[in-house]
């Protein structure tokens, strides 16, 4: 009778209720459904995606092993490398702003070459107050020292990242010490007369690559914010897609632009031989400037200026005389009456300049009226001593 009523008393128990799925968790399964990997910190969590590509494999005309082949040859300054392949991280970032203190980065991801393969990681920020588990795990994987290549990311990106860190940096490591590589810079030296606009998308356009199908940066935010909004990551496909198109061409745009300026003969010498003369690199630059075809007046002062200063001047006085210049006269009058001692020669070089002045219109007032004064004070100098 016992058992019968215990038995009879367990028919009647509630059947045990279904665990429904949290919100969290309901995003996080979509997020492992597009291949995400879920990370946790102190509560909170965001989303790390890892990708693989032979090193073999080519991405806008070049292999991404080439990369890390000229990041161990380059003998132009701007791109040389001090730290091993795996250390440098090809970084861009897309934040839900372009400045102010509101503003945040909602994706980080970068690119870096690994002895079999090229590794691209990115991560996402699934809420606003998750930023603490975001820093904690980019700065747990990429290290203590690291070499960032980006576009713009010297003026825009690794300061963001600065800013944000500020917010979460009691609970996660410090900042790694970094070098920069920005190829905004190389960009704007080589194409600027190229190009109206030098943007990853136009020099990526110029070089054969024209992006189709791809979101415009500026939607980003958007997309991110009804994100946030609707926890459906499929809102931000596009979004990441974009960013790893922008990651893998920065591999790719590295071994370009290094090739430009490390291959003996290039249609970009002359820009290169002016980037040498501005990083100081004088013996390079004038043999750049002397390799020219078809330098232009600024090349060809540079490279008499060069020669004067390796005390070259017999070899730079044509160059001066050729562009037909103030510049160029007034060096040449220098040179005729300090060290030719001729005061006539230096005389007629002075009036050249005065000449050139004359017909000038394009200058501001103000500038003409100073070469003008210093031209007739060397003038007046040199018929004092012709008396």
């Amino acid at each position: 009778m016992k058992a019968k009523l215990s038995r009879l008393i367990k028919t009647n128990e509630p059947a045990p209720k279904a665990s429904v799925a949290t919100p969290d968790e309901v995003e996080q399964q979509k997020w492992m459904g597009q291949g995400g990997e879920i990370l946790t910190f102190e509560g909170e969590w965001c989303v790390r995606i890892r990708k693989t590509y032979p090193l073999d494999e080519v991405y806008h005309d070049f292999k991404f092993r080439e990369a890390g082949q000229m990041m161990a040859r380059t003998e132009h300054p701007f791109f040389a490398v001090d730290l091993d392949p795996d250390q440098v991280l090809f970084m861009d970032t897309e934040t839900t702003g372009l400045r102010g203190s509101g503003t945040s980065i909602f994706l980080i991801g970068f690119a870096r070459i690994r002895a079999e393969q090229l590794e691209m990681i990115q991560y996402v920020l699934p809420h606003p107050a998750f930023e603490t588990a975001f820093y904690y795990h980019f700065l747990q994987d990429i290290g203590d020292e690291v070499r960032f290549v980006t576009y713009n990311g010297k003026s825009f990106d690794w300061p963001q990242i600065k800013t944000r860190h500020t917010f979460v940096k009691s609970r996660v490591k410090q900042l790694p010490s970094v070098g920069h590589v920005d190829l905004l810079h190389a960009a704007r030296r080589l194409l600027k007369p190229r190009l109206e606009s030098v943007s990853l998308k136009a020099v990526e356009a110029y070089f054969g690559h024209e992006r189709r199908d791809d979101l415009p940066g500026f939607l980003a935010p958007m997309h991110y914010f009804q994100y946030v909004k609707e926890r459906n990551p499929e809102i931000l496909l596009p979004v990441l897609e974009h960013h790893h198109a922008d990651c893998l061409s920065l591999v790719s745009l590295y071994t370009r632009l290094s090739q430009l300026v490390t291959t003996p003969v290039t249609d970009f010498g002359e820009e290169r031989a002016h980037w040498l003369h501005d990083l100081g690199e004088q013996d390079q630059a004038l043999r750049e400037f002397e390799q020219l075809p078809s330098p232009s007046k600024r090349a060809i002062m540079r490279q008499a200026m060069l020669l004067k200063r390796a005390g070259r001047f017999e070899e730079a006085i044509p160059l001066f005389e050729s562009i037909h210049t103030i510049e160029g006269y007034v060096e040449l009058a220098k040179y005729a009456e300090h060290k030719q001692k001729d005061v006539a020669l230096a005389m007629d070089y002075t009036e050249r300049a005065l000449e050139i002045l004359d017909q000038k219109r394009t200058v501001l007032r103000q500038t003409m009226q100073r070469e003008k004064d210093a031209l007739e004070h060397r003038r007046a100098r040199l018929e004092r001593k012709q008396t």
